[in-house]
């Protein structure tokens, strides 16, 4: 990776950087929580994996809440790319879920230790996905959004037809892997976690 490279590709690179700092953050998060939400947080997992193994889960109800919070996101960013003005929200959702992601594998391999390396592995596969297409739709929402705007008050020529249809593309993309991600995190993932 060269200087021109990056130079090319700066919005990319921007994006990568703040979606590792991010992560990193949130891996480190719980080192910092007091002793009681450290213990709040064992709980949580610990109680949620539990509900798993004894069939307390429910699988409809938690795909409704993923599923509809994993579309409602896809949308939003998508959306925003359009008025131009999103750039910030994209970027701090972006943020708010590195966090979370690297704040969810660590809380796991603090609950379970070595054990949890592998669960945490399993479990975050999803969610990784996840954060990889919502990286890759916050980069095309955020490009498109400069795109739009040189077009309109700098008066840059583009092709709005394909560009307009490769964006949609990149939604439709988006939304057929958010749901196929949102039936293994609550039909496949939980029935392996099981013999855990």
């Amino acid at each position: 990776m060269n200087i021109d490279w990056i130079k090319k590709r700066k919005l990319l690179v921007i994006l990568l950087f703040i979606t590792i700092i991010s992560f990193l953050f949130g891996s480190l998060f719980i080192s910092i929580l007091s002793d009681n939400n450290q213990v709040l947080v064992k709980e949580s997992i610990i109680s949620y994996f539990n509900g798993i193994k004894t069939g307390d889960f429910t699988y409809l109800k938690s795909l409704y809440s993923i599923l509809s919070s994993n579309l409602i996101i896809a949308l939003f960013i998508w959306i925003m790319g359009i008025s131009i003005i999103g750039i910030l929200l994209v970027v701090l959702l972006l943020i708010y879920y590195s966090f979370i992601t690297g704040f969810s594998l660590v809380s796991i391999l603090y609950t379970y230790g070595f054990k949890g390396i592998l669960v945490s592995i399993i479990y975050m596969i999803p969610e990784v996905i996840n954060l990889f297409v919502l990286f890759v739709l916050s980069y095309y929402s955020i490009s498109f959004s400069i795109l739009l705007f040189n077009y309109l008050f700098r008066k840059k020529d583009i092709n709005r037809k394909v560009v307009v249809a490769r964006y949609l593309k990149y939604l439709i993309i988006s939304l057929g892997i958010f749901i196929i991600t949102s039936f293994i995190s609550v039909f496949v993932i939980p029935n392996i976690l099981k013999f855990f």
